[in-house]
């Protein structure tokens, strides 16, 4: 299933129970919101999104804590964790999405593998963190990222 698919399931299931996304992007660049204002009547369900690319960026607005950053590396379950529950908080949404990894084409400065990904979904009272290894070039990368995203939302709105 290709993202445009998975991100009209996702508004759907969102309508259904009422509840609003947030989310917060670095490698995804934007792509995962993009994919949900593409759909008619997004606008019920999604809050705000952050393009937090830099670590500065993700400690300023989504209070992700920079000692996690230089202890774990922003490409972390940690990090993940601490970008969807900022998100969560500071949109005031009912759930939120983060994505944090490596498109390539080279690793980042703490020698991670290209292609490992971590996505993390909030709800007030629990946080999912998947970690992925993607094979492809930056693109593929990123949008394996972003449909993965999308299934994530999608099996927290399950439970």
């Amino acid at each position: 299933m290709n993202s445009n698919v998975l991100a009209k399931k996702c508004v759907k299931k969102l309508k259904k129970y009422e509840l609003v996304v947030a989310i917060a992007e670095s490698l995804t660049g934007g792509m995962i919101a993009k994919e949900i204002v593409d759909i008619p009547g997004a606008s019920n369900v999604f809050e705000e999104g952050f393009v937090t690319y830099s670590n500065y960026a993700k400690a300023k607005n989504l209070l992700v804590d920079p000692v996690v950053i230089a202890e774990k590396g922003v490409v972390s379950k940690e990090v993940a964790s601490q970008m969807a529950k900022g998100v969560l908080k500071v949109a005031d949404s009912d759930i939120a999405l983060a994505t944090t990894g490596v498109a390539g084409p080279d690793s980042d400065e703490f020698g991670t593998k290209v292609g490992t990904v971590y996505i993390a979904c909030a709800t007030k009272e629990r946080v999912f963190v998947r970690e992925y290894h993607f094979k492809g070039n930056r693109d593929k990368i990123r949008r394996q990222s972003t449909d993965s995203a999308f299934k994530l939302l999608l099996d927290v709105l399950k439970r």
